[in-house]
């Protein structure tokens, strides 16, 4: 990855200016689907809470609905059934926690002086954050994705975050072409994927009934976010 950084080096960033990154910005926006009802808010609030101590398969629409204090009826006008409620209370569990991250990485680059400190502060996020997204978090979120793919209005429902989270990603890509860090040439969108993917992958090893060392994983992380995020900046000091 870095000798084919190094090949671009002296080529033009083609980089968006800023007018142009607003732009797209709000066009984004745009994606974002419409906030939930009050009452359906509260009902995934409900079960969010109940998930902190309760599995998701032993939570019952009766105690959903004595805790939340709504009826039977405003529950299925707002969600087809009660699985729909349940999945729609871990996706924003899974998008919350990862989005936060995300945020925080974005906010600790913009911040950075130069690539040497953004690199520093990419290390310690990933390093002390990645492995809070529990694997019941990632598994959550992968499942309701599964679902998602066979469920309409699961599927219409989720299409927004996601769309959000990767956009996110992408926004983060962008600020290190701009910056002189990554090369311009490798699209965005396909690196925001990339990441999400590897940063899920996680779960994969839980299957597994020999285990990764986390310090390894991590490790791993590191070096994936060098190869894309810290490209151009990594080649250009290897080649002074």
């Amino acid at each position: 990855m870095l000798a084919l950084c190094a090949l671009q080096t002296n080529r033009s960033t083609a980089s968006l200016t800023g007018a142009t990154y607003w732009a797209y910005s709000l066009k984004m926006e745009s994606l974002r689907e419409p906030p939930l009802h009050p009452t359906a808010q509260k009902l995934v609030d409900t079960v969010i809470e109940m998930l902190k101590t309760t599995p998701y398969n032993g939570i019952k629409s009766e105690n959903v609905l004595l805790r939340s204090g709504i009826s039977r009826g405003p529950l299925y006008h707002h969600f087809s059934n009660f699985e729909e409620l349940i999945e729609t209370a871990q996706s924003q569990i899974f998008f919350d926690a990862v989005s936060a991250w995300v945020s925080a990485l974005a906010t600790a680059m913009a911040l950075s002086a130069d690539s040497d400190s953004a690199r520093e502060q990419a290390r310690i996020l990933v390093a002390g954050e990645s492995m809070k997204i529990s694997l019941q978090q990632l598994t959550q979120g992968i499942g309701t994705t599964h679902n998602a793919s066979s469920i309409d209005a699961l599927h219409l429902r989720l299409g927004g975050t996601q769309e959000r989270l990767t956009h996110e990603w992408m926004k983060v890509y962008q600020m290190c072409i701009d910056r002189g860090w990554a090369d311009s040439e490798i699209d965005a969108r396909a690196v925001a994927i990339l990441i999400q993917a590897a940063f899920t992958g996680r779960i994969l090893d839980d299957l597994s009934t020999i285990h990764m060392n986390s310090d390894n994983w991590v490790q791993v992380l590191i070096r994936l976010f060098d190869s894309f995020f810290f490209c151009t900046a990594l080649a250009s000091q290897t080649q002074s």
